[in-house]
């Protein structure tokens, strides 16, 4: 194993994306794309594409985006993107008639060039033919037991920036998480997001699209993030570059008794950078979060009738330390995500510190929602708002304001997707940061506006309070991440080197403490496998579940028992006792699942997890699969004889 090492270095963590021209290379064809379920666009690019692959013998299933789910004509369904149910339909109506796909092409991101206000109406109805539609999309294909592998391609415009002049969508962005997630949780499933332009008045390049997506139909790649600009097909790559803070002027960007927004601001990342305001341009601070907090008359009351350690009393010593260092902080409890409320807020606070200087946003929400398979929208939508919906109410709001900089916080898991099982939205809310900042950059050319796609800081952060909750539920804890993390200190450093960049053309920035090209070449099993896994201290006894004890019967279940209580860290667990309502999540699923593959060498998918949730059920399950391989060698043999007893002409 290589060891995950911090590097003690700060200069050498930073990482830009970058583009590479890589031409498919036609030595490996696909034989036949099998049955082709194909999403098409309203504009007509998928129903050419359907032309082209049926005139090459493809056969092809067009589904359009209606009201509710019906036939339309042969081969033609239309569904409602947003009822889960329909998507489930149609797979099913597609295998009563012998046509559940074998690929499925995905158009509804693909929309003719709209340059106008990105309205709350038309977010929604992208979230609902990107993001949403894939995800609801797997959930279908997850409730069939896939065996066989499956490929999909997502088609979009505009969302990728590779030569600088494009007009970006970044609410398409969303559908990434999806894309890079999918494969992650259904390995049957391989997924490529392709994204293309056409150019309000070169409608014409359409017949070159159409070959290009042919082309990635009917060549095998391992790329899983393209876009075409003009007869070229480029992939996403990342260069290292160097910023240090020694050579930087931070003054340039940072003004004396500047007013600086924060929000998340009650949050750990918020108030250090609060702190690091105070001390160096003794800064008017407006911090925003959304609890509720005692307004400062009643902060010294509050002390002294509360512990020590209560949370919001440990808030108010670090505001009455920033406020000794020098600077006024305002304190402001309102939704990001929510446009009026944030208008209200900063109508106030505008009134009393005077025009807003800079935004630091750092508000977001953990994603402890787990796998595609049990989602709801309505899940993926929380997760989302505050990056997503908040970003766009504050540039609604400053819209006019003359910001110096607008630093968005995003996370490593956007470009290290490959280790973020279980963490569909997370992923999608930072990919949308990423790609916003590129299209701001160009609304707004003279603020610096950059996406910070930070490593786990080691101290505060999402991920000291993902260690915490998995202690309070006894399951495993992930400590590497923690122990590579990055230092409060060191975050200041870091935003000091950024701010103090004169570069124009950083938009996204990645901070990884460890060698980030090593990082991006490992798979989630690696990953897994170099995560320093922390098993409870202590078992802990069965917990009172609905479900009466009932000891394993044979050597099987004794086994699996085993693997249960030694992964979830309790003891006297029954054979129907549920791996959830033992405490069990995404994270320790994965490893369940890696354990009875390894133990009995069956074929199991990772999200198999929801539908085999007891020791029984997966018994059972081992059991049919030595009866199928029992069934298959028995007929191999029945083959061998026969053919041993041909004669040899």
């Amino acid at each position: 194993k290589q060891e995950i090492n911090k590097n003690s270095d700060i200069s050498q963590w930073f990482y830009v994306p970058s583009w590479k021209r890589v031409p498919l290379v036609p030595s490996q064809l696909e034989k036949s794309l099998g049955n082709i379920l194909l999403f098409i666009d309203e504009h007509g690019l998928g129903e050419q594409l359907a032309t082209q692959l049926t005139q090459i013998g493809e056969k092809v299933i067009c589904v359009k985006v209606g009201d509710s789910f019906r036939k339309e004509s042969q081969g033609v369904y239309s569904l409602n993107p947003q009822i889960p149910d329909d998507y489930h339909t149609l797979l099913n109506q597609l295998d009563a008639i012998e046509y559940f796909p074998n690929t499925i092409v995905h158009l509804w991101s693909f929309t003719l060039n709209n340059y106008s206000e990105l309205t709350s109406e038309r977010l929604e109805q992208c979230q609902d033919l990107g993001i949403h539609s894939l995800i609801f999309t797997a959930q279908a294909l997850g409730r069939h037991n896939l065996t066989d592998q499956l490929q999909m391609m997502v088609v979009s415009n505009n969302l990728q920036e590779v030569n600088g002049d494009e007009i970006l969508s970044p609410e398409k962005a969303t559908l990434l998480g999806a894309v890079e997630t999918i494969p992650l949780e259904y390995p049957n499933i391989s997924c490529r997001s392709v994204d293309v332009i056409i150019s309000d008045n070169e409608i014409n390049n359409e017949q070159q699209i159409i070959h290009q997506l042919l082309d990635e139909l009917t060549i095998k790649s391992s790329d899983n993030v393209i876009a075409y600009r003009g007869i070229y097909r480029w992939g996403q790559t990342f260069e290292k570059i160097e910023l240090d803070a020694s050579t930087k002027n931070t003054t340039s960007r940072l003004k004396e008794k500047g007013v600086y927004l924060i929000t998340g601001g009650f949050g750990g990342m918020g108030l250090t950078i609060a702190q690091y305001l105070a001390q160096t341009v003794k800064a008017k601070i407006i911090l925003l979060g959304r609890s509720s907090f005692p307004p400062k008359e009643q902060w010294e009351n509050w002390l002294k009738n509360h512990e020590q350690d209560d949370s919001i009393s440990c808030k108010i010593r670090k505001l009455q330390l920033i406020e000794e260092l020098g600077a006024e902080v305002l304190v402001i409890s309102a939704n990001v995500a929510d446009y009026q409320q944030l208008k209200t807020s900063l109508a106030e606070a505008q009134k009393r510190f005077g025009h807003i200087n800079g935004v630091f946003h750092t508000a977001g929400v953990a994603d402890y929602e787990g796998f595609i398979q049990k989602r709801s929208k309505e899940m993926t939508e929380n997760i989302l708002a505050p990056k997503v919906k908040g970003t766009l109410a504050i540039a609604r709001v400053l819209d006019g304001v003359k910001l110096d900089f607008f630093i968005l916080f995003s996370s490593l898991a956007s470009v290290l997707s490959q280790s973020q099982f279980g963490q569909v939205s997370y992923v999608a809310a930072n990919k949308f940061l990423d790609v916003f900042s590129y299209a701001q950059t160009k609304i707004m050319p003279d603020t610096f506006t950059v996406s910070i796609n930070w490593d786990a800081w080691a101290e505060v952060g999402m991920a000291v309070e993902a260690e915490k909750r998995s202690q309070k539920i006894k399951t495993y804890s992930l400590n590497s991440q923690l122990n590579s993390g990055i230092l409060p200190s060191e975050g200041i450093k870091v935003i000091d080197c950024i701010l103090g960049s004169y570069s124009s053309s950083l938009q996204q920035i990645i901070v990884s403490t460890q060698d980030f090209t090593w990082l991006k070449s490992q798979t989630l099993e690696s990953f897994l496998d170099k995560t320093d896994i922390v098993k409870p201290k202590n078992k802990y006894s069965r917990p009172n579940l609905g479900t009466t004890y009932i000891a394993p019967k044979n050597q099987q279940e004794r086994t699996l028992v085993d693997i249960f209580e030694s992964i979830l860290g309790c003891t006297q667990i029954g054979i129907n006792d549920d791996f959830f309502e033992l405490g069990g999540d995404s994270l320790i699923g994965i490893m369940l699942i890696a354990k009875v593959k390894d133990v009995f060498l069956v074929d199991i998918n990772i999200s198999d997890i929801f539908n085999l949730t007891t020791v029984a059920q997966i018994s059972s399950y081992i059991n049919s699969q030595k009866k199928s391989v029992h069934s298959d060698l028995k007929k191999i043999s029945e083959i061998l004889e026969i053919v041993e007893n041909m004669a040899d002409d």
